[in-house]
């Protein structure tokens, strides 16, 4: 279900105690400040490309990125919305997880490999006019999120 909440019913939301329901998931909120603190090449990567990946994600680290009920903002052009910015949150299980992509024939194995518990992981997907990532929850704290083929962890800040 997408939801937008316009300023006006958000405060009201707000303040009957709704919190913010576009960007939660399984009770967990993806707003507010997050920093990458790693970032990893795809396990569905081939070896010879491990490399490149990996730097390319080490010019990530220590970006912060931070989701507002109605924009994103980081220093990466790529993960900035500035208008009409949708949460939907979602619940998937380990085959689904960054696009499908996690290495047969156990994704399972993979994602536990990853910190992801057993069974379905909780997540938001954020959609912009320029692009949509999907978040992966590993526990309140800490969402990981592919992008490039890099996979990329996020604290809470």
């Amino acid at each position: 279900m997408i939801v937008r909440v316009r300023p006006l019913w958000l405060a009201v939301l707000v303040l009957l105690g709704g919190g913010w329901p576009d960007a939660r998931a399984a009770g967990m909120s993806l707003l507010g400040t997050w920093q990458i603190v790693e970032a990893q090449p795809g396990p569905w990567l081939a070896q010879n490309q491990q490399a490149a990946y990996a730097a390319e994600g080490k010019r990530m680290l220590k970006l912060a990125i931070t989701f507002a009920p109605q924009q994103v903002k980081s220093k990466y052009k790529a993960l900035n919305c500035t208008s009409s910015v949708i949460y939907e949150p979602n619940s998937l299980e380990a085959d689904a997880l960054f696009q499908g992509n996690l290495p047969e024939p156990n994704p399972s194995a993979a994602a536990q490999r990853m910190g992801f518990a057993k069974g379905e992981v909780p997540g938001v997907d954020v959609k912009c006019v320029n692009a949509s990532y999907t978040f992966h929850f590993r526990d309140a704290n800490t969402v990981l999120f592919n992008m490039n083929s890099v996979i990329y962890t996020l604290k809470r800040q």
